[in-house]
């Protein structure tokens, strides 16, 4: 029996290893056909692992996509000290639908995921922290940088800049749930000014908004500012104000909330 067993034993080491030469009149000791067996079971893991390997390689990966609730819940876990009251609270749900590409965000006030977001209300009541706490999402992550700082940087870099801040940034995928480009906030519209390079002043933010409107990047772009339509329209056009009203839900605060900085 046992002289059975070691002879298929030595057929399959043949097989598994494609043994074409005939060495049946060679004789194996135990130990040598416990090694060889060892030997090929070794060999043939590897050769799996890799396969392995190979096969997950070639499988695209999978990435989380949180609904409303689950993005709430990353929100406020991350913003421990931030604190939901009766003037914010309604502001920061209709955030969390929109960023979680909830579609019952498009059953209020005409909205749209399609368009970007326009965060209106008095200074001081907190519209940069809350798009700061929410540029982290599995529907359209993005930035936020103060207009004051574009506005320097085209001082300093002329219409490269320009085209920088009305372009989507690339970002590695991995680190942003399978997105490749994220998008911006221009947060506080309104207190840059008007800047020079090289003698060329421009109004930096509307040149801005029209680049990214002609070039129909709508979506990924949102602004928070204080200023009101008429303000809009002295400081920028009432061009710019009727193509924002296309580009961004407008999304304001009462005009009692208070200032959070006190």
């Amino acid at each position: 029996m046992e002289t059975k067993i070691v002879e298929e034993i030595a057929k399959a080491i043949k097989t598994e290893i494609k043994i074409s030469a005939n060495y049946d009149h060679i004789e194996l000791t135990e130990e040598e056909l416990a090694k060889a067996i060892h030997d090929a079971k070794r060999a043939k893991e590897a050769r799996l692992k890799t396969e392995e390997y190979s096969k997950r390689l070639l499988q695209k990966p999978v990435y989380p996509k949180w609904n409303f609730d689950e993005l709430k819940k990353m929100v406020l876990m991350n913003n421990p000290d931030f604190i939901i009251d009766e003037h914010n609270e309604e502001i920061f749900d209709t955030l969390c639908l929109y960023f979680s590409g909830d579609q019952s965000f498009e059953m209020q006030d005409d909205f749209s995921l399609n368009k970007g977001l326009l965060l209106f209300g008095p200074i001081g009541c907190g519209k940069t922290s809350l798009m700061r706490m929410f540029q982290v999402n599995t529907f359209r992550p993005f930035t936020v940088t103060n207009c004051r700082n574009i506005a320097d940087s085209y001082s300093k870099n002329g219409s490269d800049a320009l085209f920088e801040y009305s372009q989507l940034q690339q970002v590695y995928p991995e680190k942003n749930f399978g997105i490749s480009h994220a998008g911006r906030c221009f947060d506080d519209l309104g207190t840059e000014e008007s800047k020079r390079n090289f003698g060329n002043q421009v109004n930096v933010m509307q040149d801005i908004i029209y680049k990214i409107y002609d070039g129909r990047k709508i979506g990924d772009f949102h602004i928070t500012t204080n200023l009101n339509s008429k303000e809009i329209d002295d400081d920028y056009g009432y061009r710019i104000r009727s193509r924002m009203r296309e580009m961004f839900n407008i999304i304001k605060f009462g005009k009692d909330a208070p200032d959070r900085r006190k």
